[in-house]
């Protein structure tokens, strides 16, 4: 295969990320709001995303999937009461379940870690700060980049062939590697603290359920029978293909956070 199919999909790939990065930047800068915005934004199109691939038969699931999102996200974002939020998010689930006809256990699962993922990130950037958030989108970032360009520069044995043919453990090393070296010049420039060791394991941590929620999210689309959750992004496929992820991530550095307190 020559090198211009190899890169074939790198053009659109970096103008769709430049312009995600770009817009995703300046709400993170801006904090509060504006984050909170496209947080229950990115959530209510990636449900409605789920709900065309559970539910491809009606028109209107997806929409009611999407804004039922969004209402219970302002919900749970503004919430002061923790059984409140319990119950916010068994309701959502209720509804949720509504909207998908197909695979429903694991379209449930899949809208609940969604949910749950916008709200630690609203937890994260109000408690933690716009550095650590900045952190764990890089790990996330450069993880996706590691295995792009190492699975195809490298090659060599495929890391879950039965769901997501492209991955290859070359690409996920490269992967680790570029998350645990941004982690030391984190910790070098004071954005982020703690002891260099224990925080680049949180990384490789981070890294690996990165990855494990992208090939759990290609695991999905296959038994749906769908190559993307939609073509909303060019070169990337959809929301949910472009943030699965940062989902799985972001529950996992939590958990991280939680256990330890650091950062």
């Amino acid at each position: 295969m020559s090198a211009g199919a190899t890169f074939s999909d790198l053009a659109p790939r970096v103008v769709s990320g430049l312009l995600m990065a770009g817009v995703g930047a300046a709400a993170l800068v801006t904090g509060s709001f504006a984050f909170d915005l496209l947080l229950i934004i990115a959530a209510s199109v990636m449900h409605w995303e789920l709900a065309r691939l559970a539910n491809p038969l009606s028109r209107q699931a997806p929409w009611f999937a999407a804004v039922f999102t969004a209402f219970f996200a302002i919900l749970i974002f503004y919430s002061q009461s923790p059984i409140w939020m319990v119950i916010y998010f068994a309701l959502h689930s209720f509804f949720q379940a509504q909207f998908f006809y197909a695979l429903k256990r694991a379209s449930v699962l899949t809208s609940l870690a969604i949910l749950l993922a916008v709200v630690l990130l609203h937890w994260l950037r109000s408690d933690y700060g716009f550095h650590t958030v900045l952190w764990l989108i890089c790990v996330v970032v450069l993880t996706d980049i590691g295995g792009y360009f190492g699975g195809r520069l490298v090659g060599g044995p495929k890391l879950a062939p039965r769901f997501s043919p492209k991955k290859t453990w070359s690409g996920a090393l490269t992967g680790w590697i570029l998350s645990f070296a941004l982690t030391v010049v984190f910790v070098s420039f004071e954005w982020i603290s703690g002891p260099y060791i224990l925080l680049g394991l949180f990384a490789l941590f981070i890294s690996v359920t990165s990855q494990v929620s992208d090939i759990c999210e290609s695991a999905l689309k296959r038994a749906f029978d769908a190559k993307d959750s939609t073509q909303l992004i060019p070169g990337h496929g959809g929301v949910m293909d472009r943030f699965d992820g940062l989902t799985g991530a972001t529950i996992a550095c939590s958990l991280c956070l939680l256990v330890t307190n650091i950062v």
